[in-house]
């Protein structure tokens, strides 16, 4: 079973620090693929996105990220990496996608260094480059980090290393403006607002998952609406493993819409034992940079750290700070 942090809790002392431990990453309990979740149909488009990667331009890739981080282990890179293939899959998707990870983020620093590679990666997967730009501090993209969670829990069953990738998922609720529009548009609406409909007409698999992630936000947010209770909802009923991602996704939206301001409260009141081994998620490990990466622990609450940054400019003339969130924008075909 795995733990996910909704919980403020006071900052533990020192003392209270020794013993724990980051989860170790094995590249062997990696899933297959990137994992897609039965009925996704972006498999062809992965293999796209492993093809536009040449095992030359990895090695390079993960030569340089270790030579900046000698304490990182082979398993390490490829459990980070295996989640940044995946943000770059969620990008052909979502017409907008923050960077929430900065230890994720500096492998895409890396690959940036690599200029010829890394426009032709974009050329060859996205039809054009996926911007890197800076953005602002994760604290301040609430809501794009709760759709965030959303729209990757629904394409993806969960590694063991993701929340410790991504720190931590589901502690902020969907913002009202979402929601509203989720109850009030109709399917083509929310398309235009949140999806990347130029990929879509590139790729049929991504306009049919771009149908497929609509349909089931519609059906979260309006029977939210009607379920004076999570547990009328019927979901933890439906799914034969009730403790995964759509689960808790399903969650987030009921208590985004039903109790927003008591979210925090909601979510514990399904899994009360959420906070007990939070600190593990909340820790940072920016390996040799002194970044405090979201949700560490210079900040419970799960906002970004004040911890050092650091930054580079990449071959395309973009910059950013590992203290700050990074988005992503495919240049089209």
């Amino acid at each position: 079973m795995f733990r996910f942090l909704f919980r403020k809790s006071p900052k533990p002392s020192k003392r209270s620090r020794v013993g724990k431990s980051k989860p170790d990453f094995r590249a062997s309990d990696l899933p297959q693929g990137l994992g897609l979740l039965e009925g996704v149909p972006l498999e062809r488009i992965v293999t796209k996105l492993n093809s536009a990667l040449p095992l030359d331009y990895v090695e390079r890739l993960q030569y340089r990220v270790k030579a900046g981080n000698p304490s990182m282990s082979d398993d390490e890179f490829a459990c980070k990496w295996f989640e940044l293939k995946r943000f770059f899959l969620m990008n052909l998707i979502l017409k907008r996608t923050p960077m929430f990870s900065s230890e994720i983020d500096e492998i895409w620093h890396e690959m940036l260094m690599f200029t010829r590679e890394y426009q032709r990666f974009g050329d060859q997967f996205a039809g054009g480059v996926i911007h890197h730009s800076p953005e602002r501090e994760p604290k301040q993209m609430p809501g794009e980090r709760a759709w965030f969670d959303w729209v990757y829990a629904h394409l993806f069953e969960f590694a063991p290393t993701s929340s410790r990738c991504w720190n931590g998922f589901f502690r902020n609720p969907l913002d009202e403006e979402r929601t509203d529009l989720l109850r009030k548009a109709n399917e083509e609406e929310i398309a235009e607002q949140w999806f990347d409909m130029e990929q879509a007409k590139r790729y049929p698999e991504v306009a049919e998952t771009i149908r497929i992630l609509i349909t089931q936000a519609i059906k979260e947010a309006r029977h939210s609406v009607n379920s004076r209770r999570f547990e009328d909802t019927g979901w933890k009923d439906s799914l034969t493993n009730p403790n995964n991602l759509v689960y808790m996704a399903g969650a987030m939206m009921f208590f985004s819409i039903q109790d927003n301001g008591n979210y925090t409260s909601g979510m514990n009141s399904q899994w009360p034992e959420a906070g007990l081994e939070s600190e593990k998620y909340k820790q940072s490990s920016c390996s040799s940079s002194g970044c405090g990466g979201y949700g560490s622990n210079n900040d419970s609450s799960g906002d970004q750290g004040s911890g050092g940054s650091s930054s580079c400019s990449s071959g395309s003339g973009s910059s950013c700070s590992s203290g700050s969130s990074c988005g992503s924008g495919c240049g089209g075909s």
